[in-house]
Parts: structure tokens; C-alpha cells; sequence
């Protein structure tokens, strides 16, 4: 793809002016980065990555369907072939999967990534195993049908109850929960309700209202640039995790929609307790679809696609093996037998569509939104203002400690400027074995 190869010189010399507004500095790095991906790629080799991309997608929603991936790998392999084919246009001497990893996670790297995961798997592993010899929770009762028609109904009660209104974001529905935006005063997001599952939905919501916080709060003089399109993957996640995990799983929220949920739900919670709501609601169940994982398993799943795809790109694994490696790593991870491709191999559109290096940065939002809300826990009674339905409060917090400023600042940079500490994944571990631990009476 031919450019106009003055762009990333004009951009050296403006960013060497040590008098640049900071802003516009923050603005042309951005910027920068995302000219360096295609900048140099020949357009004869981009029309064929283009051509692969489509054609990887259209088969991976047909063959999904019927969970057959023998069908489907021989165009993953060429959308592989062409990506690491893309890599070399760019100049770096860094190893493939790094300059990925750094492309969706700003200075984040192989060696920054295992030592990360290396802690969660040690960390979280033995506690998941004794979880899986424990007692188990039984929690039927929320998985009888509840009408979808009022768990509509249900939803405008909590959206209320979020702080998100008409006057800035709209709720609509889709098969996979998403947030979009025109402008910081105008985010869309979706959710998607199930019959059998009387949770799903608003932890969907509130994970999304996430985002939707997150966009809506950067301050109004950056709105329409890459100060806010920019904000990184990860840094994203951990305020929709943050969201569903530390505020949507607490007892404090709760105490204030616990009463919505028996008021639209009478007959299905006839004799339940609360007490019993929140231990049902909050059971460890090992399962081989990422999207439905709980809080503490989840890591894990990130975990596996995440060594599966540091091998693919060191030339260390094929694609045509990465279903046998796939079902290998469940067992031995999650000691989970996985049934077919389609709960399996084939149930992200992440490698599909080209989303190489993505996966672990949603483990390291996680990670991240611990260490946040740790420190937003010590200067704010965060549980009486959720039982009090006042969770515009905890939001406002979250706007001036982590959302205000936007992209101005690295993932990293923005953790330390949050929490006064730099990073360590040692609060996202220890919150979940003091979670987990409670619940399972360890």
C-alpha cells in the first residue's frame, strides 16, 4: 500500500521539538503507531492480506456452524502466513509476536506477558483445583426461564439505578454484548438477555456501561481524537471489568437490585435468600466457553490462547495442530473435555478476524481494575454507596483517578497516576484466592 512516505518524517521532526504541546505529542505517537503498521506494505501484498481477512471471516461463520475445523484451518493458515508476512515491512527487529502484543498493548511484551501469567497460573491454578474438589454450589434456581420480555423490563430499572440515561447512551441488543461511540456525549452499547440465565443480561449491562463510563468521561476537549479512540485495550477492559466484577458481583449492588429482581421475578425466587442468591450467583463452574467463564476461571482461558499464539508466531506450532494443542491445554488447565470446535477451537472471532496479540490484554485489564479498585476502596465507601443506590458516586471517582484524561497516558502510566503504585498482578490474584476462598469456606 503505497504512502506518502513524508508523513512519518514530518511526525520525527515535530515530536523531536521539545517545546510540542503535550497533547499534540500524545495525538502524532498515536498517531505514529498506527501509520508504522501498514506505512511500508506494498499494496499488491495488502490487497492479498485484505482478500485472506474476508474470506477467514466468511468461512469461520460457516464452518463454526458445524464445528469443522478441518475445513476452516487452511484459510486461518493463509491469514497467519500474511500477517507474519506483514510484520516484516515494518522495520522492527523485535520478534513477531512482540510487535503484536505492543500493536493492541502499548509496551507490552513477551517477557512483560509471561511474567504476568507465570504469577496467575501459580497463584490461581492450586485454588481452582481445590474449588473443583469442594462442595458444589447449587444454583438452579437461576437457571430456570425468566421471561425475556421482562427481563427488559427489568434492564430500564437498572440502567436507572447506573446513571446511564438518553441524554448520552443508548441500550440495544446484539448476539455479542458491544459498545460503540459517535462522540464522548453519544455511546451506544448492547446486551444480549438469556431465557435460562437470570443474571447473564445485567452483568452484560453493567460490563458495558463500563466502557460507555469510561468514553463518556474523557474530558470534553478531547473529544474527536485519539485521546479518546486511542485508549488501549487493556486500560479499556479494566473499567468494563471493574464495572461487572467489583461493583456488579458485590453484595453492596446488590442490596439496592435484589429487590428489582424478586419484583419481576416473584415465582422463580419464592424462598430464596439473599444469602443464597449471593452464593449461587457467585459459584466457580470450569467451562469450556471463554465468554461464559466466571471471574476467577477466566484468566485461564486468556492464559491458553495467549501460549498458543506466542508459539504460533515463533514458528514453534502449525495452525492445522492448533485444535489438538487447544483441547490439550483445557484438559490440563481447566480439566475440561472440550465436545467439538465449535465450543472449542472455533468459538472466538478473534484469530479469524485478524486479532492477533489481543487476547491478553483482557486478563490484564482484569488485573489492572484490582489494583484500581483496591486503592478506590480505600478512599471511598464504595459498598454503602452501591447499597444506596448511588453509583453515579463510585463512576464520578473512577472519572477523575482513571477516565478523564483519556489516552494522554500508557496503560501503565495511567495505573501508577490512578493508584500511586506501580503495576503488580499481585492485587488481582490476592483479591480473587480472598474472594474465592470465602465463598468455598477454605
Amino acid at each position: 500500500m503505497q504512502n506518502d512516505e513524508s508523513i512519518p518524517e514530518i511526525t520525527e521532526e515535530l515530536l523531536a521539538d521539545e517545546t510540542l504541546d503535550p497533547v499534540l505529542r500524545r495525538r502524532l505517537q498515536l498517531r505514529q503507531k498506527g501509520f508504522r503498521r501498514m506505512g511500508n506494505v506494498p499494496e499488491d501484498v495488502y490487497l492479498a492480506y485484505h482478500d485472506a481477512l474476508q474470506q477467514s471471516e466468511r468461512a469461520w461463520l460457516k464452518y463454526k456452524q458445524t464445528a469443522d475445523w478441518e475445513s476452516y484451518y487452511p484459510y486461518l493458515e493463509k491469514l497467519v502466513e500474511l500477517q507474519k508476512k506483514l510484520l516484516t515491512y515494518r522495520n522492527d527487529e523485535r520478534h513477531p509476536y512482540d510487535i503484536l502484543l505492543d500493536d493492541n498493548e502499548e509496551g507490552w511484551n513477551m517477557e512483560r506477558y509471561d511474567a504476568f501469567f507465570e504469577h496467575v497460573k501459580k497463584e490461581l491454578v492450586p485454588l481452582i483445583h481445590k474449588i473443583n474438589e469442594a462442595q458444589e454450589i447449587d444454583d438452579a434456581f437461576l437457571h430456570q426461564s425468566f421471561d425475556t420480555d421482562e427481563q427488559r423490563r427489568l434492564m430500564k430499572e437498572i440502567l436507572e439505578y447506573l446513571g446511564f440515561t438518553n441524554e448520552w447512551g443508548k441500550l440495544g441488543e446484539s448476539e455479542h454484548p458491544l459498545t460503540t461511540w459517535i462522540s464522548i456525549n453519544d455511546v451506544r452499547i448492547t446486551t444480549k438477555y438469556r431465557e435460562h440465565d437470570a443474571v447473564a443480561g445485567i452483568l452484560s449491562t453493567v460490563h458495558e456501561t463500563g466502557h460507555a463510563w469510561f468514553t463518556h468521561n474523557v474530558d470534553e476537549k478531547y473529544d474527536g481524537t485519539m485521546i479518546v479512540s486511542g485508549i488501549s485495550a487493556a486500560m479499556h477492559e479494566s473499567q468494563s471489568r471493574l464495572c461487572e466484577n467489583h461493583l456488579g458481583r458485590t453484595e453492596g449492588f446488590w442490596r439496592a437490585n435484589w429487590p428489582k429482581l424478586q419484583k419481576h421475578f416473584p415465582k422463580q425466587l419464592e424462598g430464596i435468600s439473599f444469602e443464597e442468591f449471593m452464593h449461587a450467583f457467585n459459584k466457580v463452574k470450569c467451562s469450556p466457553i471463554r465468554t461464559e467463564a466466571d471471574e476467577l476461571t477466566y484468566p485461564l482461558h486468556i492464559l491458553i490462547r495467549y501460549e498458543m499464539e506466542k508459539d504460533l508466531f515463533s514458528g514453534k506450532t502449525e495452525v492445522r495442530d492448533l485444535e489438538k494443542i487447544w483441547n490439550e491445554k483445557y484438559k490440563e488447565y481447566l480439566g475440561v473435555d472440550v465436545k467439538d470446535a465449535k465450543e472449542g477451537i472455533l468459538q472466538d472471532m478473534h484469530w479469524p478476524y485478524a486479532y492477533f496479540g489481543y487476547f491478553p490484554t483482557y486478563a490484564l485489564g482484569s488485573a489492572f481494575a484490582a489494583q484500581i479498585a483496591h486503592t478506590m476502596e480505600q478512599q471511598i465507601d464504595v459498598q454503602t454507596l452501591l447499597a444506596e443506590s448511588k453509583y453515579t458516586e463510585v463512576t464520578a471517582w473512577l472519572k477523575e483517578h482513571v477516565q478523564k484524561d483519556g489516552a494522554m497516558y500508557s496503560s501503565l502510566e495511567t495505573v501508577k497516576r490512578a493508584t500511586g503504585k506501580d503495576f503488580t498482578p499481585e492485587y488481582y490474584t490476592d483479591y480473587l484466592k480472598k474472594k474465592y476462598s470465602a465463598v468455598y469456606n477454605l
